[in-house]
């Protein structure tokens, strides 16, 4: 008898052991899944979002996070079309958004970025319950993109650049323009800095040419741009040398506008147009 009541009351420690347990299991089902930051690039191409802990596709831990995960909104006037991929490596708690534009963005939009319920897990196999969501501005983009010329200024044609002209501006400030003299591709490097001014949307731009033709070059230029919401966005560009200064030529400025190369000496000659091609 004292044998089986021995039993007994180890039995009875096991099961309050096993029950204690799972009830600690149900309270705290681990670390709940937040998001800790989200940023979006200059470009607003590059979208990352950080998560509190190390984060999986799957419940038993293994799988990378996918753009299923991921709901992408743009608040704004003008319709945004875009769409996106997402890289991640299991276990890490990164996950970056590439987005491509069809349509280039105005800097009035806002982003809402919701990562959905039940489609990510933390460290410890728990999951996103609800739908996460986050907002952000995206950025003015001013001049960073891929720009295609659709009237060659006067200026650029009286020196012999009549045929194509392709200038890209990078969010990390370089640029590269290739342009066509007599059927041969010449490039201009450099980097650049901008501004947006009081002035009618127009913003301030100096650039520092490093390279041309892939030969060390040093020149300064300064102008002025505005790019102008349309079916497809077009810009105008407006520059003039300063370093090395050009006898008689002083750059456009932002509150005389457009035509001001010199004090408005050449009139709309110095206006080159573009249309955007792209990011």
């Amino acid at each position: 008898m004292k044998n089986l009541k021995m039993i007994a009351l180890l039995f009875a420690a096991v099961l309050l052991t096993f029950t204690a347990c799972k009830k600690d299991d149900d309270e705290n089902p681990g670390t709940v899944v937040e998001i800790s930051s989200i940023e979006l690039s200059p470009d607003n191409i590059t979208l990352t979002v950080t998560f509190n802990q190390g984060v999986y596709k799957n419940a038993d831990k293994t799988g990378n996070i996918d753009a299923g995960s991921f709901a992408l909104t743009f608040i704004a006037a003008n319709p945004v079309n875009a769409s996106y991929i997402a890289q991640h490596t299991a276990g890490e708690n990164k996950v970056t958004i590439t987005i491509t534009y069809a349509n280039r963005l105005d800097g009035d939009e806002i982003l809402d970025v919701t990562v959905k319920a039940n489609t990510v897990y933390g460290t410890e196999g728990n999951a996103v319950t609800q739908d996460l969501k986050e907002s952000l501005d995206v950025n003015e983009l001013g001049i960073i993109g891929k720009w295609s010329a659709y009237d060659i200024s006067a200026i650029l044609q009286s020196v012999g650049f009549d045929d194509s002209l392709y200038a890209n501006f990078y969010e990390d400030q370089s640029y590269l323009v290739t342009a066509f003299q007599g059927g041969i591709a010449i490039t201009f490097e450099g980097v650049y800095v901008m501004e947006k001014t009081q002035f009618n949307d127009i913003w301030e731009i100096a650039l520092n040419q490093t390279a041309v033709g892939g030969q060390p070059s040093e020149v300064l230029s300064e102008g002025i741009f505005k790019v102008f919401p349309a079916a497809q966005d077009s810009m105008w560009y407006e520059v003039a040398q300063v370093d090395p200064a050009i006898a008689g030529v002083t750059p456009p400025t932002a509150d005389q506008g457009f035509g001001s190369t010199s004090g408005g000496a050449f009139g709309t000659m110095n206006i080159q147009k573009y249309y955007w091609i792209g990011q």
